[in-house]
C-alpha cells in the first residue's frame, strides 16, 4: 500500500514538472520578440550664456548585445530634430578609404550628406556586435550658436539584420535654453 502512495506522488510531481516545463517553454518563445539589444545616450554640456561664443555637447552612444547571438550588420540612425540649431561632427566619413580604415571605432555615414538632420553610420570594420559586448558611437559633437531661444533633439534607432524595424535608444539628448540681455526690466 505504501508503495502506491509514493507511485502516486511521484506521478503527480513528474504531471506538475511536465507542466511547468511546458509553461516555460511557452515564456521563452513568448519573448523572442524582445530586443536583443540596448542602446543609450551619455553626454555632457558645456553651455555659453555669451551669444559670440558655441556652445557644444559632447556625446556617445553605446549599443550593447544583451541576446545570445551576434547581431549582425549594426546600422545607427542618429536624428536631429526639426530646427534644432546643432552641427553635428565625429567620428565618421562619407567614403570608406585605406586611411579611414585607421580610424580607431570610425564609422561610415552611408546616407546623402546634404541631409544635415539624418545620419544614418554603420561601423567601419565591424559587421557584428557579439553577445555581451558593447559597441560605441563614442565623442561626437553637436555644436551651436546660442540665441534668445534655442531647443533641440538628438534621437537614435539601431537596426540590424535581426532587428530590421529598429530598435530605439532607451534615451535621448533635449537640449533647450533662452539667453538674456542682462537688462533688468
Amino acid at each position: 500500500m505504501q508503495s502506491d502512495d509514493v507511485r502516486k506522488k511521484l506521478k503527480t510531481l513528474q504531471d506538475v514538472t511536465e507542466s511547468y516545463v511546458a509553461t516555460l517553454k511557452e515564456l521563452l518563445h513568448n519573448q523572442t520578440n524582445r530586443p536583443q539589444c540596448i542602446s543609450y545616450f551619455t553626454y555632457a554640456l558645456q553651455l555659453s550664456h555669451d551669444t559670440e561664443l558655441e556652445s557644444f555637447c559632447l556625446g556617445s552612444l553605446h549599443i550593447h548585445n544583451i541576446g545570445n547571438q551576434p547581431l549582425t550588420n549594426p546600422t545607427l540612425h542618429l536624428h536631429l530634430s526639426d530646427k534644432a540649431p546643432f552641427t553635428l561632427n565625429g567620428k565618421f566619413v562619407s567614403n570608406v578609404t585605406a586611411l579611414s580604415s585607421q580610424l580607431t571605432n570610425g564609422w561610415e555615414r552611408i546616407n546623402d550628406r546634404s541631409e544635415k538632420s539624418a545620419f544614418h553610420l554603420k561601423p567601419i570594420g565591424k559587421t557584428s556586435i557579439e553577445p555581451g559586448e558593447t559597441l560605441s558611437f563614442t565623442n561626437f559633437q553637436l555644436t551651436w550658436s546660442p540665441s534668445a531661444f534655442y531647443a533641440g533633439s538628438v534621437t537614435a534607432t539601431l537596426f540590424s539584420d535581426q532587428q530590421p524595424d529598429g530598435v530605439d535608444a532607451l534615451n535621448s539628448i533635449n537640449i533647450n535654453g533662452s539667453m538674456t540681455t542682462g537688462k533688468e526690466q
